[in-house]
């Protein structure tokens, strides 16, 4: 068994689709449609797996084969856990919003 040292490991690229906020006016238009894009994503694919937890849900009780209740059940967790996520990132703007808008100019 061979260990390696921590020197000659690589390190992990850094992330570069992270907008700088102090950049000119492109970036700042650039970031808010990326988050936008990125919400109207995260919204679709929040639906996806409700749905598809749903359908397997359904043809776990029905006994169909391929589906055990195991899968309906992670599957309608992993739906769960986007929905809460999703509504974390809502509560989380509209705070943001009351907190701009409290603002004195």
């Amino acid at each position: 068994m061979s260990i390696n040292s921590i020197g000659s490991m690589p390190l992990p690229p850094a992330i570069p689709s992270i907008p700088s906020l102090t950049g000119g006016g492109e970036g700042k238009t650039g970031m808010w449609e990326d988050f936008s894009t990125t919400l109207a994503n995260q919204i679709k694919e929040t639906d996806r797996l409700q749905k598809e937890a749903k359908d397997m849900g359904r043809r776990a009780l029905l006994g169909n084969a391929g589906v055990t209740i195991h899968e309906a059940q992670i599957a309608s967790s992993q739906a769960e856990l986007h929905l809460r996520l999703l509504l974390q990132v809502r509560n989380k703007a509209v705070e943001v919003y009351r907190e701009v808008m409290s603002m004195q100019a």
